[in-house]
């Protein structure tokens, strides 16, 4: 039995769907970007959906073709990401796919008798709008809760904008707000901010930083324990430090601990200990 495809509805499905996977893919992955960002990489992912106009092609190319679509949706969306930071997002997305489409046809078989296409990894389903909403919907609350309870969810909006002042200059980075980073300086119980060390390059004096040597003045250890290890950070008072996030501007005091190994955690520079923010 032949089946019509309206392109029109093939778009707007597949658009609708790889918008919410974006959505998802964001949180699962800690990333920040633009609703426009995520709007380009959503058509992008419609757009690739036409490959099921195409004549039926292997299961294994399929799946290459399925990966390198989520590259595009990826890096129209995200991009410009670290190498390994782009694979696993790229991978993150073309899992989650998979996860949406098979919830999507699972609901759509038990509520509805029309067809669904499926062909080269791209799926076809013909139902109106508001189905559509719904039903996608639908399948981002179940993932949402999958993701809440696995500790993988976000709980809200943790990027921002570390601005620090230290001896008359300025140094702005990339921050995540941390609910579980609990570092303080022992003596003080001053909450620490982490920075990646390499910001700071351009203080001599904050290169030697080992317990071995002697300490620059003003210049604190703070041990940490992490699932990585346990160790100590050096750590100083900045003369001004201010947070942005949301628009919104918070002055805060705390140490700066540096961190010597690369990048915190995702595109982060820094990591904040959520209780500065009132």
């Amino acid at each position: 039995m032949e089946q019509t495809i309206y392109i029109d509805i093939l778009f707007c499905v597949n658009f609708v769907i790889d918008y919410i996977i974006l959505l998802t893919v964001k949180k699962f992955m800690s990333l920040s970007c633009k609703r426009r960002r995520l709007f380009f990489g959503a058509a992008v992912g419609g757009v690739s959906s036409f490959i099921i106009l195409l004549p039926p092609i292997s299961s294994g190319l399929s799946m290459v073709v399925s990966f390198l679509t989520a590259c595009a949706v990826v890096a129209a969306a995200f991009a410009p990401l670290e190498r390994v930071r782009f694979i696993k997002t790229a991978a993150s997305f073309f899992l989650i796919s998979f996860g949406y489409c098979g919830a999507m046809i699972a609901i759509w078989m038990l509520f509805s008798s029309k067809s669904i296409i499926v062909r080269n990894s791209s799926v076809y389903i013909a139902m109106s709008p508001l189905t559509l909403v719904i039903t996608t919907l639908v399948c981002y609350v179940i993932l949402r809760v999958i993701m809440r309870i696995t500790g993988r969810g976000d709980t809200g909006d943790t990027a921002c904008m570390v601005k620090i002042r230290y001896k008359n200059r300025d140094i702005s980075c990339r921050g995540k707000l941390d609910t579980g980073n609990s570092l303080k300086e022992p003596f003080s119980g001053d909450m620490a901010i982490v920075v990646r060390q390499e910001l700071f390059k351009d203080f001599p004096e904050l290169e030697n930083t080992e317990l071995s040597g002697e300490m620059p003045k003003g210049i604190r250890m703070i041990p940490y324990s992490s699932v990585g290890g346990e160790g100590v950070m050096a750590a100083f008072r900045a003369d001004n430090i201010c947070i942005e996030i949301g628009g919104r501007r918070f002055d805060v005091s705390a140490y700066i601990a540096l961190c010597k190994n690369g990048r915190i955690v995702g595109d982060a520079d820094a990591l904040v200990p959520a209780e500065l923010i009132p």
